[in-house]
């Protein structure tokens, strides 16, 4: 007990003597504060919320799944008390059912906020889905207090850029829709997205606009290399994509698929590489053309291979639910592969051609760039 008194004093002195230690509290607070908030934001809701207060479970029969084997069944006799609207306080009962896999509903505890459909009358209602704001925010708010605690200015710069991007891809794509050319919106949320990241985080130097200029130029050599080859052995077959019944011109939409899945991966190759030819540069001033060249490529081979296993990363555990389906339902991993995601997996090979060309690409631009500079610089001098 002493030991946990000892240690509050010395926290409640940190934060008292420390500028830092006061924006961490008043993070901490403000933290709190918002799980307090959307704990007891029910009166926010159009929808009915209950909070459940007796749930009893019993086994009701089996089913068989697509592959014929058994699945078990329970039944859920639930009891609760709206939290919201006109009845508000009232107790209510329903029932829930789900299986043991929980693919189309899971299972409900006590405690649970859930949302709730409801009859015209009012008198009748049945679940629809959990309350999940508060796990959101809780999380949220962990994200966001660790990557200010561990990086400080740079995750506050972090977060600034995600919010600005975040507000240019609704804004993008509310305008694409209107004006149906989805390709040049595209082209100019990349240009934004590059700016937006490489300067909010980096600020406005050498190696910032380097980076910048390295991945304009990759994001073009790709789209040129895949409307080349796209022109040499015909269009690939977009029918496995999906909404493709809502798609006008599915081709404009891969396109966009291309330009903006592999924006982020492309950056990174560059920022790396611009940034550490910088810092070369500005400790030995005199380094040469070669030695830069040596010294990013070794900088790229330690990174490709991450990245592009990044990207396969990213773009296989998208397709994980569409591969089991497929399979629970008899068709082979193989015949996947063939059939339903050629595009997912040209689109792969697209962004991976993209990493491996960043890497000559910065080199030689973040080369010129710092050699230039220091050399106008001498010669002012």
């Amino acid at each position: 007990m002493s030991e946990i008194k000892c240690w509050m004093n010395k926290l409640v002195a940190y934060i008292k003597t420390s500028k830092k230690g006061k924006l961490y509290a008043v993070f901490f607070v403000v933290y709190l504060l918002a799980i307090i908030f959307v704990m007891n934001d029910a009166w926010l809701y159009h929808t009915p919320i209950a909070k459940l207060t007796k749930v009893e479970t019993v086994e009701n029969g089996q089913n068989k799944s697509t592959r014929g084997t058994p699945e078990i069944k329970y039944k859920q006799t639930i009891q609760g008390v709206i939290l919201n609207g006109e009845n508000k306080g009232k107790s209510v009962g329903f029932s829930n059912e789900y299986t043991y896999t929980g693919m189309l509903k899971q299972k409900l505890h006590r405690g649970d906020k859930v949302l709730l459909n409801s009859s015209k009358s009012g008198g009748n209602y049945s679940f629809r889905s959990v309350k999940r704001d508060t796990t959101l925010v809780i999380l949220l708010g962990l994200f966001v207090i660790l990557l200010v605690t561990i990086t400080g200015k740079m995750g506050v710069l972090t977060i600034l850029t995600a919010g600005i991007n975040i507000a240019i891809f609704a804004f993008g794509f509310s305008k694409g829709s209107e004006n149906g050319n989805l390709v040049a919106t595209c082209n100019k949320m990349i240009l934004f997205f590059a700016v937006a990241t490489l300067v909010g985080l980096n600020g406005i130097r050498r190696k910032t606009w380097s980076a910048l200029l390295s991945t304009l130029c990759v994001m073009a050599m790709i789209i040129g290399v895949f409307d080349l080859v796209m022109s040499q052995v015909g269009e690939l077959d977009y029918s496995t994509m999906e909404y493709l019944g809502s798609i006008d011109n599915p081709d404009d939409f891969f396109h966009a698929e291309i330009l903006l899945s592999g924006l982020g991966a492309i950056m990174d190759v560059a920022v790396a590489i611009s940034t550490a030819l910088s810092e070369i540069v500005t400790q030995k001033p005199s380094v040469t053309f070669r030695e830069l060249f040596t010294s990013g490529r070794e900088i790229g081979y330690d990174i490709m291979g991450t990245m592009i296993n990044v990207l396969l990363f990213v773009f296989g555990c998208g397709l994980i639910p569409m591969c089991l389906i497929r399979m629970n339902n008899g068709v082979r991993f193989v015949t996947i592969i063939k059939l339903h995601i050629p595009c997912e997996l040209c689109r792969f090979f697209v962004e991976s051609i993209g990493i491996v060309l960043a890497i000559p690409v910065s080199i030689l631009i973040a080369s010129v760039m710092m050699k230039f500079t220091v050399k106008k610089v001498k010669k002012t001098c």
